[in-house]
């Protein structure tokens, strides 16, 4: 999907705490730095959406319909909660 409508809806995401996280579990981290990874890429594109950037431990999505990214964010959200 090409973003180019006039409405872009941008999503980005973050691991709060991260960096504490890394210097306490790090081996940890590792393992769920991927799976969040995996989650949120199927979260984005299953809802129509391009992943912009990676960005270590978050992501930057554009969508080009607004109920896509909340769509998205409500998939990811319980897909990390599960």
């Amino acid at each position: 999907m090409e973003v180019s409508s006039s409405v872009t809806t941008i999503l980005f995401t973050d691991i709060e705490g991260s960096t504490r996280l890394w210097e306490q579990e790090g081996e940890h981290m590792a393992a769920a730095l991927a799976q969040h990874d995996a989650l949120a890429r199927s979260a984005v594109e299953g809802n129509d959406g391009v992943i912009a950037k990676m960005t270590g431990d978050g992501i930057c999505a554009a969508f080009n319909d607004p109920l896509d990214a909340l769509n998205a964010t409500l998939f990811l959200q319980q897909s990390l909660r599960d």
